[in-house]
């Protein structure tokens, strides 16, 4: 319904092909998003009133999704790296962990 889409009265015409194409995107999208804005705002304030909030908070199964896809990735990454990552103390330091 465009409520909330705010289109700029100039555009520079340099940059038109790219931003023709993703206002073009932006109305079709209008009122087809997958989230409920609502839901959202619910799921935020729960959280503002939690006793323990998160640091981050997905809002979205396909947030999560990429959270989740991101995560296995960088754990596999520490996995195949992880003789070269803790091997760089000097001979006979004690290991220390941050925030373990």
């Amino acid at each position: 319904n465009g409520r909330s889409l705010a289109v700029p009265d100039q555009t520079i015409e340099e940059y038109a092909p790219v931003s023709g194409e993703f206002l073009k995107w932006m109305e079709q999208m209008d009122g087809k998003q997958p989230g409920d804005p609502a839901k959202a705002a619910e799921a935020m304030i729960r959280v503002v009133e939690s006793d323990n909030p998160p640091l981050r908070l997905a809002l979205g199964a396909d947030a999560v999704s990429a959270i989740e896809a991101k995560l296995k990735s960088v754990q596999q990454e520490l996995d195949a790296w992880r003789d070269v990552s803790v091997n760089t103390a000097f001979e006979g330091a004690e290991a220390s962990t941050i925030g373990g």
